[in-house]
């Protein structure tokens, strides 16, 4: 005779409780997938905190230091806004960098055929603007055609253009940065709307004309220019993912796009339109790029067009669709920027960056398939 032990769990109900551990085990794996970012910025945040003070006795937290961040982060978080949109949907977009970099000669070509003409730095410095963002729409517009028309994969594609306009651009600056830009260009892109100096002054827009050369040293721009308008556009993009139609179908076509078709989405209009945002996203920063270097320059953007896409994945984003936040996108952005700008501030040569930033990125992406398989 067989006495059942207390302790003991009936079949059926130790058979149950086998998909409610791996249920839990998902849902603790889900909250790691989303807490990952900040875990990982505020890490590398304290990292290079106590290492800038114990080797060069920098404080890493400084408005200065944080101010370095956040212009490390513009150009890349630029870019990768656009690769978030497009990532949702299970694409890809690797025409970005060279876009960025096509962007900013024609801009600043413009930009100097006007300023030569003797047109006023005002119009010269907003035509130029313009048309450097406008032809930004081409690339986008023909990889979008490429992927829904003929059904070449957004890797292909992308990177076909990619090299179309990046031969466009060598072609229009010959290989050389084009200088020679309206004096006030400069002066935009380097400035800042809010200037501290502590114990001196608090000022917006310009520093007093009285500043010494001691004074000047010591001022801080609090909002440079380029980050107020990277802080606009990001607003914007997270406006339209999270609040649009538009944004919607992004989701839905990168989560099933056959769904999608049967639910009425158009979807090639919608694909079509998301390559031509994140081609404008890169004219803005390919613009700026001009702004900040008086000139523009083919390669302008080739260092960025891998973190970008880091940025994206390390923000949460799934490379498989569906999945990805513009707060995460930014997360992501940052983290990339603070290990760029900590690892000049400690000294270290600043190539190692690619090695620890590749470390970020696989690690993020074992965390997304661990997710993915526990879920199944």
């Amino acid at each position: 005779m067989v006495i059942a032990s207390k302790d003991r769990v009936p079949k059926g109900e130790e058979d149950s409780e086998i998909p409610k551990r791996k249920k839990s085990r998902a849902e603790t794996l889900g909250t790691l997938r989303k807490a990952y970012p900040w875990a990982f910025l505020i890490a590398m945040l304290a990292f290079f905190t106590v290492a800038s003070q114990a080797m060069n006795n920098v404080n890493f937290l400084s408005p200065r230091a944080l101010q370095g961040i956040a212009l490390y982060a513009t150009q890349i978080l630029l870019l990768a806004l656009g690769e978030t949109l497009i990532i949702i949907t299970a694409g890809i977009d690797l025409s970005v960098g060279w876009t960025l970099g096509f962007s900013s000669v024609i801009g600043a070509d413009i930009m100097k055929y006007l300023y030569a003409s003797g047109a006023g730095p005002i119009e010269t410095i907003g035509l130029g603007m313009l048309g450097g963002i406008s032809v930004a729409v081409l690339p986008g517009l023909l990889s979008g055609l490429l992927l829904t028309r003929w059904n070449v994969p957004s890797f292909i594609s992308t990177l076909a253009v990619g090299f179309i306009v990046e031969g466009v651009a060598l072609l229009r600056s010959h290989g050389y940065p084009i200088a020679e830009q309206p004096p006030y260009l400069g002066d935009l892109g380097n400035g800042s709307i809010l200037n501290w100096s502590p114990g001196n002054w608090f000022t917006w827009f310009q520093v007093p004309e009285t500043a010494t050369s001691i004074q000047l040293q010591a001022n801080i721009p609090l909002m440079p220019n380029v980050v107020l308008v990277t802080i606009i556009v990001t607003a914007i993009c997270w406006f339209i993912l999270a609040k649009t139609q538009f944004g919607q179908h992004l989701y839905a076509i990168g989560g099933n796009l056959e769904a999608a078709k049967r639910a009425g989405i158009p979807v090639a209009r919608t694909l079509i339109k998301v390559y031509i945002l994140s081609s404008i996203l890169a004219g803005v920063a390919g613009v700026l790029w001009a702004a900040r270097f008086t000139s523009g320059a083919y390669n302008g953007g080739e260092t960025t067009q891998m973190t970008s896409i880091a940025a994206v994945v390390i923000g949460g984003a799934s490379l498989f669709g569906g999945e990805g936040t513009i707060v995460g996108t930014v997360v992501g952005a940052l983290v990339i920027a603070t290990i760029q700008y900590g690892l000049v501030v400690i000294g270290v040569e600043n190539f190692y960056q690619y090695v620890v930033v590749g470390a970020v990125l696989i690690l993020a992406v074992v965390v997304d398939q661990l997710g993915r398989a526990l879920n199944k």
